[in-house]
């Protein structure tokens, strides 16, 4: 008699095959394929379960359980229903299902059946699949359910169809309110766009928190595959259930094994928990050297590869990038500012030396924030109304365009330069930008200033704003205190 159930492996349900046989010996159950304790343990609820419903255990048989694959660790909430129905199906005490079936529950020790709970959250079939289980305070699932709320009911289950998920998106409001300085405004309207990764340094009380706060308000609503993606990836957490994109903010003391995840076997860090909303690291020259260059990686390709052992994982890692901190211990030195404090110049550029060239390589704009600025202010209601016209610019372009269905700071080097005037690149192109990277986040920004436009072409003079952005505020941070 063979049953398909499902085991643990990481963080989903993962299908198995339960076989189960009769052999000659002491009436008890002998599993086989490498169980956990717990699985072990569900042998005296089995045998208990099966005589309080008027059933009866094999006398005089040994029951013979292998798992397969065989060569993997087991480990499950809801094998026991499985290996009970299975006996008394083998023992003909019921007549068997003409097809192969999905049996999850666990059992109580007088035959109830229940549903695991996580049954219906980390069970995502590949098509249409029927899954016999217990009874539940849960009463949505992906797919269908054969129902029983005890071990007699097996003769005539309830049948429960399947209900798609649906999760609750609300924009949050709460920082809509403020007023920001134009060149904040602009630099919030950038970002929120194309979602580029940014480095925020000022002085202290400049603004650069409230910033990076406002920025997941004015992000693009998630799609319901993105909620659901990002509630898999925050399961657990005290944010759950999240109703809008995660915003992670882990604290300066965060190791790089907290921030990128790892162990054996290897689990998600909090980059992932980031995944489709924003990483805040706030005073990131406070964090240790090694945990700021474990971002290095995912920061370039959007995904964490670890390997322990002989554990494999790949975890996602698209989020929002950004960074904040200050330049000197007294946080008032930025490029073009005149500072007087009691500490050496010295003392100040050993500070600095913590943000590696490299690192700051992966950030696509670098803003110097200031105590004081002047002229008029925008407020984030409509620096989000602005964006939303940009939004269905983008969308109606995607149609006859794909390149427009991806983000600005996803687009690669080829489809950017497609627009420009070749003479330019070759020409009028600064020569001085001697990293490809830095030369690929000004085109990148640039295309989401042709966006906030609803320019359908990359124009020159849109790479020219862009360099503001992303290549002098990096050559004003290597000449500081020069």
């Amino acid at each position: 008699m063979k049953i398909k159930s499902l085991i643990r492996e990481n963080e989903a349900l993962v299908p198995v095959e339960v076989e189960i046989n009769f052999t000659a010996g002491l009436p008890q159950i002998q599993f086989l394929g490498l169980p956990d304790q717990g699985i072990r343990e569900s042998i005296h609820r089995i045998k208990s379960a099966i005589r309080a419903q008027g059933f009866e255990f094999p006398k005089a048989q040994q029951v013979l359980v292998n798992l397969r694959p065989n060569h993997l660790k087991k480990s499950s909430r809801g094998l026991e229903l499985a290996v009970a129905l299975g006996i008394l199906w083998e023992s003909e005490q019921l007549p068997k299902p003409e097809d192969s079936v999905m049996v999850y529950g666990e059992l109580g020790l007088l035959g109830e059946v229940y549903e695991p709970e996580d049954l219906p959250t980390d069970f995502e079939p590949d098509g249409n699949v029927l899954v016999w289980t217990g009874q539940s305070q849960n009463t949505v699932a992906v797919f269908d359910r054969r129902v029983m709320n005890c071990l007699q009911d097996v003769r005539e289950p309830v049948d429960v169809a399947a209900v798609p998920r649906e999760y609750e998106v609300r924009r949050p409001e709460g920082d809509l309110n403020l007023q920001f300085p134009q060149r904040q405004a602009r630099l919030l309207e950038v970002i929120a766009l194309g979602e580029h990764s940014v480095l925020l340094a000022g002085p202290a009380g400049s603004g650069k928190s409230t910033i990076a706060r406002t920025l997941s308000a004015l992000l693009a609503a998630p799609t319901q595959e993105d909620m659901h993606t990002i509630s898999k990836n925050n399961r657990g957490g005290s944010e759950a259930p999240l109703r809008w994109r995660p915003v992670v903010h882990p604290h300066h003391s965060t190791t790089a094994l907290g921030l990128i995840g790892g162990g054996v076997p290897p689990f998600k860090g909090e980059i992932t928990r980031a995944h489709k909303g924003v990483m805040i690291l706030d005073e990131l020259l406070e964090f240790n050297v090694r945990a700021q260059e474990s971002l290095r990686e995912p920061m370039e390709e959007s995904m964490i590869r670890i390997r322990r052992g002989r554990f494999v994982e790949e975890f996602p890692a698209e989020s929002l990038m950004i960074a904040t901190t200050n330049l000197c211990p007294c946080g008032d030195w930025v490029p073009k500012s005149k500072v007087v404090c009691g500490r050496s110049l010295k003392k100040c550029q050993s500070y600095m030396e913590r943000l590696s060239g490299p690192l700051v390589d992966r950030f696509h704009i670098t803003f110097f924030t200031q105590k004081r600025e002047e002229g008029e202010t925008v407020s984030g209601a409509d620096i989000l109304a602005k964006l939303e016209a940009s939004r269905m610019f983008r969308a109606r372009k995607s149609l006859v365009d794909k390149r427009f269905a991806k983000l600005s700071s996803r687009w690669n080097y080829e489809e950017l330069v497609s627009d420009l005037p070749s003479f330019y690149m070759k020409e009028l192109f600064p020569k001085e930008i001697s990293s490809r990277r830095r030369e690929l986040a000004t085109l990148r920004v640039a295309r989401t200033l042709a966006d906030l436009e609803q320019a359908e072409k990359l124009q020159p003079h849109h790479v020219e704003t862009a360099l503001k952005m992303t290549f002098e505020p990096v050559e004003a941070l290597k000449r500081l205190g020069c």
